[in-house]
């Protein structure tokens, strides 16, 4: 038998072939012989970083790498943790940020040091083993939660390739005891990392070592869904195939619909402080180490959960190292989520004035070289709770006088005025090139159909970006929320950009329904899935969808 013969191809064909190829490919293919194995480095463009020891150890042996380490540009730290116990949901009449029972041994909150006698029992019924699945309650409800959001993400869509694989990982699942023992060593390790500094003597190393490191990610979702992570770290690469465990999700985070997560005042709990770990540790690096980072990306991909935005209430450590990295030369991104809910008035209060004090707008002024600005909030959806919020003048927040050289600017579940909306947007700077204007809420009897007439008739007096002509105009984008609330349906929207360009700066018709303020008109925009880039259909009936072959015309909801 002779062995085939191995054409060399450039390498500048290899170049363009690899650029299309996820490093995992990359690394398959590199194992098929030696000239390919030449040929085609390792990409190695960013690293991860978490409170798991697998996670901190690639990490170091990444930092010291004598070739590695001098092609990372982006750090993503992981501040997600494995949950030791139950999530609660509606039963209690506070703290719905996914706290399990034995989490925060020095909870100083007074309403966790009296919870009702049911929910005492609630949570001890919850820790019970199960017998036939060797595991407690809480953990066997997970796992089976996971299951049926698997199924309700899917929905009727036909057959595609992540859908294979994840059927492949379902059928693969070990028995419940068995992820539970394997999930008991994951405890085991986190805990060692929380009780110590690894995870930040390892960043503050890869600061120094990864000498063209350009962005810092922050996310609490990097775990996505089950067999579907946004982020496919180290540790979740090494789950054993089919592993099932209750999905986590960092900072502080609504489970129940109807109810917001608390911005608890930041000063006053030292363990929900605790939750923002990552967050913590990486701006006092960031703010105290020389380093090359010019970009901070700290966003929740449309999950209701941000950096508590009482940070911005009083003085504290956190405040100052977040204004010194946005003073740092050549900072010149920032996208942040911002947590902004509670469960009464004096709550809601609290968040207001931690925007309206001016602390937020000081902090962003520092950052004059700034080119993309991202602000995601969340805020209680209930309509009856509209009327306590205070109108939050966006030039109050934004200093977008001291932004000469804006290039992007993105604005997300806010409460607005349209008047003032429209106002702001005249300040931006001409060098504006993007806008995004998605999931946000309307005052005064105004809507997103009313907010695109006046922009338009705004542009055709002249009185809206007058100094640019029509080339050089902004694009604006809408999006508008698909998720219902819903878990399984989190970072999925409605977008629409080239009906809105037709509309305001040329013949188009409104892209909205005039009669539904919060509705695109069939046919317009696209549906996209911030978890999942294969997630994009267009916005048509249930009919159509089938015929472009993306729905099935009937499916099983109880089926995978």
């Amino acid at each position: 038998m002779t062995g085939s013969t191995f054409t060399p191809l450039p390498l500048e064909l290899w170049g363009l072939i690899v650029g299309h190829l996820s490093n995992a490919d990359i690394k398959s293919l590199r194992l098929t012989c030696t000239q390919v194995n030449n040929a085609v480095p390792l990409r190695i463009d960013r690293v991860f970083l978490s409170a798991n020891p697998l996670n901190i150890e690639v990490f170091r042996n990444i930092a010291s790498h004598e070739k590695f380490r001098y092609s990372v540009t982006e750090v993503i730290w992981d501040e997600a943790r494995l949950p030791r116990g139950p999530q609660r949901t509606n039963q209690t009449a506070q703290g719905h940020e996914l706290l399990s029972d034995d989490d925060e041994p020095n909870n100083t909150r007074e309403w966790a040091k009296v919870y009702s006698e049911y929910f005492r029992e609630n949570l001890m019924s919850q820790h019970q083993h199960d017998e036939e699945s060797r595991c407690p309650k809480w953990f066997k409800d997970a796992c089976e939660e996971n299951l049926r959001i698997l199924r309700s993400r899917k929905g009727a869509d036909v057959d595609r390739p992540g859908h294979i694989v994840c059927r492949e990982q379902i059928l693969a699942q070990p028995p419940l005891g068995e992820c539970w023992k394997h999930y008991q060593h994951l405890l085991r390790q986190q805990n060692d990392v929380l009780t110590g500094d690894s995870d930040y003597e390892a960043f503050l190393f890869g600061v120094k070592q990864f000498t063209v490191l350009k962005r810092v990610t922050i996310t609490p979702v990097a775990h996505g869904y089950l067999f579907d992570p946004l982020y496919p770290t180290p540790m979740i690469r090494a789950f054993p195939k089919g592993f099932n465990y209750p999905i986590p999700c960092g900072w502080l985070f609504r489970r129940a619909i109807s109810t917001p997560a608390t911005s608890y005042p930041w000063n006053y709990y030292p363990e929900l402080r605790e939750r923002y770990r990552g967050f913590r540790n990486a701006i006092r690096v960031l703010a105290n180490e020389p380093n090359s980072v010019s970009e901070l990306v700290i966003t929740s991909n449309f999950v209701p959960t941000g950096i508590n935005c009482t940070i911005f209430d009083e003085p504290c450590e956190e405040y100052d190292n977040f204004a010194k990295v946005l003073q740092n030369p050549g900072f010149r991104r920032l996208d942040i989520s911002l947590l902004v809910g509670g469960e009464d008035e004096s709550d809601l209060e609290l968040c207001w004035r931690s925007f309206l004090n001016g602390r937020l707008r000081c902090a962003l002024s520092g950052a004059i070289e700034i080119e993309e600005f991202r602000l995601y909030t969340t805020f209680d959806e209930d309509i009856h709770a509209r009327e306590l919020y205070p109108v939050i003048p966006l030039n109050g927040i934004v200093p977008v006088e001291k932004w000469s050289n804006l290039r992007h600017f993105a604005l997300s579940g806010f409460v607005i005025s349209q008047d003032d909306l429209v106002s702001f947007l005249s300040t931006l700077p001409t060098s504006i090139k993007s806008i995004e204007l998605s999931m946000l809420e309307y005052l005064f009897d105004t809507d997103l159909y009313t907010l695109l007439e006046e922009i338009r008739r705004m542009v055709s007096e002249k009185t809206l970006w007058r100094d640019s002509n029509a080339a050089s105009r902004p694009t604006i984008t809408i999006g508008t929320s698909d998720s219902y609330g819903e878990p399984e349906n989190y970072g999925r929207a409605r977008w629409i950009e080239k009906e809105v360009h037709d509309f305001l700066y040329g013949d188009g018709e409104n892209p909205i329904e005039e009669s539904f303020p919060l509705q695109f008109l069939d046919g317009t925009g696209m549906l996209k899935d911030a978890f999942d880039t294969s997630y994009q259909r267009p916005n048509v009936k249930w009919d159509d969808l089938v015929s472009l072959n993306i729905y099935k015309e009937s499916f099983d909801p109880f089926k995978y």
